[in-house]
Parts: structure tokens; sequence; C-alpha cells
């Protein structure tokens, strides 16, 4: 999703160029959370809980529909219109990744390493019923069960915004009880700790909008918001820092989220500055490739690389058991293991910009095509 200025009247709608960038760097967290501890890299303390930044991506995401479609919704913009456009952003590279592994599971996975996943995992994967599921892992679709809680975001936008007191009534209560069930570690199906961090998250992204929108023209020195920027991350790095973190942590880095988005949104300080180099705003184009294609570039590693160590005589760099996570069935030399997370990660990061070029970015303009002019 691109962070998009609300356009002035007869005026063209302007990137949060820092807020984009921001994304992408939250992808390499989880790109490299992923990977597992291997080697210097991903092995870095704060790596260890990427996993908490696909929350700053579901904080985002609410901040960004509330400011790009919360008033046209509200006007009379055609709801089902929002829906289809929100659908085709995401669902066709979601369909590719899911195209992807089936086809490894049938020339890869079954007929050599001996491994088959459930056909009802596919099922679940390819219609985004993992939103819906007590915890993430399937192979089909290892990272899509974030897509299936954005669908259903999306669906209680459609659904509640414009609709007054009530609506926020209703979302208020979806809030509180995703924040309960976080707390006291209640996730079922259908209600899961999954589809409990996007409503919060979601919650906190649109009152961020609301409170974007109240101070927005209020001005802020560069140098205020350049200690702030500093500041907000050196507090994300230590709250990442810290070990043995559940879902409970996810109440305490929402708001740490919302206040990033407030500060680089104003895109004014030098840290946000910085984040308009062309390297930031390419990754941020790629972010949600990056998130959606990096898999194939840890699972297919992870099986093969005890094989290839074998074959060149290290038998000593696989490590012992049978370890399915990240890249942790290989154990070798820590300067090896490096090169080798930064090697996938240059690989995930060319099939992520293939995906976005013929993919996702095609997308995008097919939507546009189907949007009525905003009102």
């Amino acid at each position: 999703m691109v962070a998009i200025r609300a356009a002035p009247a007869g005026g063209t709608p302007e990137r949060f160029v820092a807020l984009d960038s921001l994304r992408g760097i939250a992808a390499l967290f989880i790109v490299f959370y992923h990977m597992g501890d291997f080697g210097w890299v991903s092995g870095w303390t704060p790596f260890r809980s990427g996993w908490m930044l696909v929350d700053f991506f579901f904080v985002l995401s609410g901040f960004v529909i509330a400011m790009s479609y919360g008033a046209r919704l509200a006007h009379g913009y055609p709801r089902g219109s929002f829906l289809l456009i929100r659908f085709g952003r995401v669902f066709p590279l979601h369909l590719a990744v899911v195209a992807g592994f089936t086809l490894l599971e049938f020339i890869v996975f079954r007929p050599i390493l001996h491994q088959a996943h459930p056909p009802m995992e596919w099922v679940r994967g390819a219609f985004l019923l993992d939103a819906f599921a007590v915890g993430a892992g399937n192979f089909y679709a290892p990272v899509s069960w974030a897509v299936g809680v954005e669908m259903v975001l999306y669906a209680l936008a459609a659904l509640l915004f414009g609709r007054g007191a009530v609506a926020i009534a209703v979302a208020a209560m979806l809030a509180v009880a995703a924040a309960w069930g976080l707390w006291n570690h209640i996730s079922v199906v259908g209600f899961g700790s999954l589809l409990q961090r996007g409503l919060f998250d979601f919650a906190i992204g649109l009152l961020t909008w609301r409170i974007h929108q109240q101070f927005a023209r209020r001005e802020i020195s560069a140098t205020l918001l350049t200690v702030l920027e500093i500041g907000l991350i050196a507090l994300l790095i230590w709250l990442l820092w810290i070990p043995g973190k559940d879902g409970r942590w996810v109440l305490l880095a929402a708001p740490l989220f919302a206040a990033m988005v407030l500060v680089f949104a104003r895109d004014r300080g030098h840290v946000a500055r910085l984040l308009h180099a062309a390297p930031f705003v390419w990754l941020g184009k790629l972010s949600f490739a990056l998130f959606m294609v990096h898999l194939f570039w840890v699972i297919l590693p992870n099986r093969f690389g005890p094989w290839i160590f074998d074959a060149l005589g290290h038998a000593d760099w696989i490590a012992p058991g049978l370890n399915k996570y990240g890249l942790l069935s290989m154990a070798p030399p820590p300067a090896l293991a490096t090169a080798i997370s930064l090697a996938l990660l240059a690989g995930a990061l060319t099939t992520a910009w293939l995906a976005w070029r013929t993919i996702e970015e095609p997308a995008r303009h097919w939507t546009k095509r189907l949007a009525p002019p905003a009102k």
C-alpha cells in the first residue's frame, strides 16, 4: 500500500515518502526474522523480533485507508468499488505466491523431498482463511494470513466508514475485544491472535489519522522533528531488543508505531529526509512484494542447503536434527552464514522487483481503471 497525502481541492495527491520507506525497512526486518539467527546480520537481536513489524503494516494501513477513503466513503463513494480496488491491489500477487508454492509442491517437495502438505492447507491459503486461524503457518501461503486480515479490515472499513456514532462504537468494541484477547492469550478459530492484531492495529491507525488531521497544520521545527524521529527509532530498537515477547507486546508496539507514523508523516525531520534517498524509496515500492515472496528464498535453502554442504564435503556445516525454521537447517561459520543470508536477500529483492513489475504494478493500474471518480 502506497501512503498518499490527501490532496487539496483540485490538487494532486502527494506520497508520504518517509512512511513508504519505513514500510520497506519493516519488510527487511521481517525477511531477516524469517531467516532465523543465522550469521551476523539476521542474528542481530532486534531482527529476532521482526514479527512485530507486521503490526506496523496494519497501523499504517488504518492510517492510509482512513486518509484515502474515509471521507470519500462517507460522501457516497461506492463501497463495492472500494472493496474491488483493494482486493485487486493485493490478491493477484497472493495468487501468484500460492501458484508458485503449489508448483514447488509437485515438482520438488513430493517427488524429491518426499514431503507432502495437506490439500486443506492449500484451501486455507488460497482463500485467505488463515486470517481466522489461531496461528500462522501455511506452506502454500506462508504470509498471506496478513493479506486475509487486511481483507477483513477493508470489509469492515467499507461497512463502517461514514456510518456515524454506531460505526465508531462497533469499531471501538472490536478493538477492545481484540486487545482483551491478546492480553489474555485467548485465541480461537474465527477470532485468533492474527485477526486480533489486525483489528487492534488498524483501529490505532484510524485514530492516528484523526490525530494527524487535528494537528497537521501546527508547525513543528525540523530540529524538534529530528529529535522525535531519533527518539522513536531508539525506542523501537529498545522494544525489539527485549527478549521473550508475545502477543501482549502488540498492545505496546501499536501506539509506538502510531507515534512514528505521526512524526514521519511530517516528512520534514532530517531522518525523514534521509528516507527520501533513492534506495529507501525503491525499497518502499517493493515492500509488499518483498513481504509476499521472500520465503521462497528461505524455505528452499532450508531444505537443499544441507544437501549442498554434504556434497561439498562439509557435513559439519549441517545442523543436527530436522530444523525447518528459517535457515537453521545449516550451521556454517558465521562469516559464511552472513554471506549466504545477504545473497538470499539479494535474490528475494530481485524476485520482489519482478513481482512488483509484472504483477503488483499492473494490478494497481488495472484497479485504477475500475475506480469511479472521487466525490
